[in-house]
């Protein structure tokens, strides 16, 4: 079943988008692993029984055991072949710090990956929730690791929204270390020393993918118990302590934005929900090579 159309003409995207969650939904209950929507997925799960009305972003969580599981079981589990799970390695750059189920049948190109010869199509975003470290200085190496990792891995200047600092520390990092290898080896190492504390064990929960809303903002791992609700034509896992967690991103998280900022989030250069991004390999992705 589509998602609803709405006002904005995403319905079909966010259709789309539905199908993978099911898929992966699916996945993660045969193999006994935890998943819940995050950001403005749970959001919308609360607000709207469903996605945001002018969304064209899905996301969860996962425990960083869980996460490293689903990667490790993907293609023994999968049955769909249309469907591949992504993440940034020596031999390829998503420019994008988690893993993604991405509908290859699709095209979903966005500008910042026109350069990559990499899977384009229909995505959702799993982000791993890592163990916190247990006390102030050992938090602060934890977050510098991850600013390290993100740095390196998605190799290009993330959007920081106006923050001077961060963009000039960014270029500063990237201009210091150009070699390929030696970024790869960086960043692999920022991750094994950010992911030290065990998800399993831990009391408290960070994530280390989203440099301003929850970076160095431990949160309690009993809120994220999975409770599952209503979403569109589906029930999805949404964190137990929602409410404390959307209190935290978006603070009175039932209030509607103004209008002005019901905008989707994507910067893309085609999209294509009836042809593969095959089709589109030298047009808009790879023009120049």
């Amino acid at each position: 079943m589509s998602v609803r159309d709405n006002s904005y003409g995403i319905g079909d995207l966010q259709g789309r988008m539905l199908e993978i969650l099911k898929y992966l939904d699916r996945i993660c209950s045969e193999n006994d692993l935890t998943y819940m929507a995050a950001f403005g997925t749970c959001l919308g799960a609360i607000r709207h029984q469903g996605f945001i009305p002018w969304d064209d972003d899905l996301d969860v969580y996962m425990p960083r055991h869980d996460y490293e599981k689903l990667w490790e079981i993907w293609k023994d589990v999968s049955s769909d072949p249309k469907y591949v799970l992504c993440r940034t390695g020596r031999e390829k750059n998503y420019r994008h710090r988690v893993m993604q189920v991405v509908d290859t049948t699709t095209t979903f190109i966005n500008r910042r990956c026109v350069n990559e010869d990499i899977e384009h199509g229909v995505y959702i975003d799993i982000m791993p929730l890592d163990g916190a470290a247990p006390n102030k200085l050992s938090l602060m190496i934890q977050d510098y690791h991850a600013v390290i990792f993100s740095v390196y891995n998605i190799q290009i200047e993330p959007e920081f929204h106006g923050n001077k600092m961060m963009s000039f520390g960014t270029r500063f990092l990237l201009k210091a270390v150009k070699n390929p290898e030696r970024r790869y080896k960086l960043w692999t190492q920022a991750q094994k020393k950010m992911t030290k504390y065990d998800s399993r064990t831990s009391a408290r929960y960070l994530d280390l993918h989203n440099y301003f809303k929850l970076i160095s903002k431990p949160m309690p791992a009993e809120w994220f118990k999975p409770v599952r609700v209503p979403f569109e034509d589906m029930e999805i896992c949404i964190p137990e302590g929602y409410d404390k967690y959307l209190s935290m991103v978006y603070g009175d998280y039932m209030q509607l934005p103004p209008v002005e900022k019901r905008v989707t989030i994507h910067n893309t250069v085609k999209i294509d929900l009836d042809k593969p991004y095959t089709d589109y390999k030298g047009v808009f992705y790879l023009a120049d090579q």
